[in-house]
Formats: structure tokens, C-alpha cells, sequence
């Protein structure tokens, strides 16, 4: 079967990434980077492919099947819209857009043109993620009652040294992390019917918070809690426990907690507590502990697998722009929450 050509759109950190892992995979051949900072060019040498400034030449010169987009959130539009014009496939970066107007952008040139749009909320693929997923539809937690989750870390001080991760509406934890954490809970949950939100830029004085906290209300009737910070050392943060990137610290600690009628379970610990079948329950009765075991994956190789089949039209999205676009209006309206003081209903897509 002849290799899919993929390009890469903005090789920063995330994007270089994507560009290792085009290049490593057999089913699929890296064809170009481009970059508008032209110091970026040596990404592209270092993996001996060509190198533009500019997605309209990387396109037209390179004629790749599909094109991986991880330019800053407020570029997502202006480059998906470039590749849907020339009928390339598209695997974007997560949040799909910085603002739903653009998101709707995005799904409107995809619509226009009939291309695919995979949306890089790449935890999705996780095995780990799935079988939460699972666990809570087939009934083992019972009626799920409710969740809370830590996003506590610290990011060293050169990581702000990009300006836009300082400045709105693209930078902060908000947009930039806990969009994956609020699209897996959406994945595993449900869909969220309200959101309350507060926000904190004490710890380090920039135009983003630094930290917040957010109450869901689920449209199943769960309730949920996230406590959030970028700027606290603490083991207590999917980065540090789900194992995925070898460069974070790993702790073997629980970020994620789901508390049902039947039992509850801590994440990714995987870690299922619920009382024994024919016990008496209630508080003075033990609990046992059940670890679930799963057998782990790199989601991040699991979606480029995944798109490339996209791209011969073998798979439907995973998560299409439609979909990614309900996790985005989740966290604006945690934004708009925390302007307006009350809880918020997230747009409509």
C-alpha cells in the first residue's frame, strides 16, 4: 500500500513531535515542515525534508494527502483553511480553535471542500482513557454520582519565554492544558450542561491565570470539581501520572477520581473500589480495591495510525471538528464564567 504523505504546519515543540513520529512510521512519509520562523528550519534538516515559510508553498510544492497543523491556537483557522482549499486531510492540534468563530471556520472550509478533520486530543486514543470510558458505560460504577481532578504542576520559567503562551486569548492553562482534560472528562462523562469557574494570576502576575477552579454539572445530572495550577510543585496532574510523555517526572499517584452508585474508580491508577458481591454495604463495612489492568499504548502513535487511515478513508474521525468544537465552547464559558461571576452553559456548536 502506498505510504501516505503528511506534512507538518508549525514545528515548535508539539509540532517537531509530530514530525518524528510521521518520520519514524511506515505507513506514512513526512514530505515538508514549514514554519513562518525560519529558525524552525532545522527541524526540517535534522529529518531531511524540504522547508517554507508558508503553508500555501508547503501545500503547493509538496502535495502531501494530509498535513498535521500545530501552529499557536490562533492560527489554527488560516492553515486548516489552506489545506481544506487544496482538499488535504487535516490532524489539528488541540483546541481546534482559539475562538468558536474560527472553530466554525474550520468545520464550515471541511464541509465546503470534503476533507477530514481530526481533531489532536490525543488522550483520546489512550487505552487507559478508553477503558474508563467503558467502565463507566457498562454499568461497573453504577450510576456515576460524580468526579474530581487535580491539574497541579509546575512549568519552569523559560517556558513563558513564547510570548503568546502569556498573553490572551490563546495562553494559560485553561486553553492550552485543561482543554485535553475537559475533553476526556466530556469523552468519559458526557456532556456538560453547566460550568462555574474562577480564576487566579497571583501566583505569577501574567495577563493568563496561572490558576483556577472549575464545577461542572453534567447533562446526566453528575457533578464534577477541577482544582487547576501551572505554577504549584505537585505530583498530582495527568502529565505526571498517566505515564504517556517520558519527559515529565512520573509519580504513581491518581489525577482523576469517579464516584458512582456501585463503586468508584481512581485514574489511571485504574484502581476500582466497590464492595464485596453479596457484602453488607455501607460505611462501617470494608471496601476492597481492585486494580484494573490494561495494556498500554503511545496515544500519540495511535492517532497518527489512526489519521492515516482517516486519510484513506478507511476510519471516521475519532474526534471530528464538530465534536472538538463542544470541548472549546466547555472552556470558554469556564472563561466566561469567571467574568460573569455565575455559572454558564457552554455554546451551542
Amino acid at each position: 500500500m502506498e505510504r501516505v504523505r503528511i506534512a507538518v504546519i508549525g514545528a515548535g515543540l508539539i509540532g517537531a513531535k509530530h514530525a518524528e513520529l510521521v518520520r519514524a512510521n511506515g505507513a506514512c512519509e513526512l514530505v515538508g515542515i514549514c514554519d513562518t520562523d525560519t529558525a524552525r528550519r532545522r527541524v526540517a534538516e535534522a529529518l531531511e525534508v524540504p522547508f517554507h515559510t508558508s503553508a500555501d508553498e508547503l501545500i503547493e510544492r509538496e502535495h502531501p494527502h494530509g498535513a498535521i497543523v500545530a501552529t499557536p491556537n490562533s492560527a489554527h483557522a488560516s492553515a486548516c483553511i489552506a489545506c481544506a482549499e487544496r482538499g488535504v486531510h487535516i490532524l489539528v492540534e488541540k483546541p481546534i480553535a482559539d475562538t468558536l468563530d474560527n472553530a466554525r471556520q474550520i468545520i464550515a472550509a471541511a464541509s465546503q471542500h470534503g476533507i477530514s478533520v481530526l481533531v489532536g486530543h490525543h488522550r483520546r486514543h489512550n487505552p487507559l482513557v478508553r477503558k474508563t470510558r467503558d467502565l463507566l458505560r457498562d454499568g461497573t460504577l453504577g450510576t456515576l454520582i460524580g468526579f474530581s481532578a487535580l491539574w497541579t504542576l509546575l512549568k519552569p520559567d523559560d517556558y513563558f519565554q513564547a510570548a503568546w503562551r502569556r498573553e490572551r486569548p490563546g495562553g494559560g492553562p485553561l486553553l492550552i492544558n485543561l482543554i485535553h482534560d475537559l475533553d476526556s472528562l466530556r469523552f468519559i462523562c458526557g456532556e456538560v450542561k453547566s460550568i462555574y469557574a474562577r480564576m487566579s494570576s497571583s501566583a505569577r502576575g501574567f495577563p493568563v491565570e496561572d490558576s483556577l477552579t472549575i464545577s461542572l454539572t453534567m447533562e446526566s445530572g453528575a457533578l464534577g470539581t477541577i482544582l487547576a495550577s501551572d505554577a504549584a510543585p505537585a505530583p498530582w496532574s495527568y502529565e505526571a501520572t498517566a505515564g504517556e510523555n517520558p519527559a515529565y517526572f512520573h509519580a504513581a499517584e491518581s489525577c482523576y477520581h469517579f464516584v458512582g452508585t456501585n463503586a468508584s474508580l481512581a485514574f489511571p491508577r485504574m484502581e476500582l473500589w466497590r464492595y464485596p458481591e453479596s457484602a453488607p454495604r455501607g460505611w462501617t463495612h470494608p471496601l476492597e480495591c481492585r486494580r484494573i489492568e490494561v495494556r498500554l499504548a503511545d496515544p500519540l502513535e495511535a492517532q497518527l495510525e489512526h489519521f492515516c487511515r482517516v486519510i484513506r478513508g478507511e476510519h471516521e474521525p475519532l474526534i471530528g471538528p464538530e465534536d472538538a468544537t463542544r470541548s472549546l465552547a466547555v472552556a470558554l464559558a469556564a472563561g466566561e464564567s469567571t467574568r460573569a461571576g455565575a455559572a454558564v452553559e457552554p455554546a451551542a456548536v
